[in-house]
């Protein structure tokens, strides 16, 4: 059945549309003065900004019917650092373009694990999971404070999964390629004019629907229910730290 949160994907565009789209447009609504007064409150923001952070990213991943020992080692696997750059033009006053590039990376290991409750077979497992977003994105960018700004953003891009793990020495892994939604909103504060300081909490939306396991394709079967359909979540939630530059 299709994650929850999925469902709400379209809105969530919608809405970040709508904020990045109304400041871009103010001008030609509103008229000059608008544009004028724009040009005065951001005329010393730089035009270029480049944005590195590094931070915690949780996987929303709960699958059903597991022992308490997998379990802990799923909320493992779960939980780990993303890194993160992202380049953007601002054309506009208060609106930009740019292109984000987004990497997740989680390990875990565990010993005498039981998979299920019904299983008497203990496993001994080691897991590396690695997951790379790459895809344009739209920024709105607004002052708060006197060195203060909110940057919200939102995208779409590819994500590349390659999770490989050993099973009582036996070596696996699992590719796949898919489509992410990625909405984020965040607060900068300025040190210098060119140098920023800022935090950020981002979404990454998306599901899986095929991938390789150990080089043979898997499609999830799905239901005769039209109305349902099966996935595997990749679905991930971020709170980062970083720093702007301004170019």
């Amino acid at each position: 059945m299709c994650h929850p949160l999925l469902r709400r994907i379209p809105v969530l565009v919608f809405l970040l549309s709508a904020l990045w789209a109304l400041p871009v447009r103010a001008d030609d609504i509103l008229g000059d003065d608008i544009n004028e007064e724009e040009s005065h409150d951001y005329n010393g923001m730089p035009k270029l900004r480049l944005s590195l952070e590094t931070g915690y990213s949780q996987w929303m991943y709960n699958p059903d019917s597991i022992s308490p020992d997998y379990e802990k080692f799923l909320n493992s696997l779960e939980s780990g650092w993303d890194f993160s750059a992202q380049v953007a033009w601002f054309p506009w006053p208060k609106g930009g373009i740019g292109a984000e590039w987004i990497w997740f990376l989680s390990k875990a290991q565990g010993d005498n694990i039981l998979l299920d409750t019904t299983s008497r077979v203990r496993h001994s497992m080691r897991d590396r999971a690695s997951f790379i977003y790459y895809g344009p994105t739209f920024l709105s960018r607004l002052q708060f404070g006197r060195f203060g700004l909110i940057v919200a953003g939102f995208g779409a891009g590819f994500l590349f999964v390659n999770d490989s793990w050993t099973d009582n020495g036996q070596a696996n892994v699992v590719k796949a390629k898919t489509y992410a939604a990625v909405a984020d909103v965040g607060w900068d504060y300025s040190v210098y004019r060119l140098i920023s300081f800022g935090i950020n909490g981002r979404a990454l939306l998306s599901n899986l629907r095929e991938y390789t396991f150990n080089g043979e394709k898997v499609s999830i079967k799905q239901p005769d229910d039209p109305h349902y359909w099966s996935n595997i979540t990749l679905t991930r939630f971020e709170l980062n730290a970083g720093i702007r530059f301004g170019l």
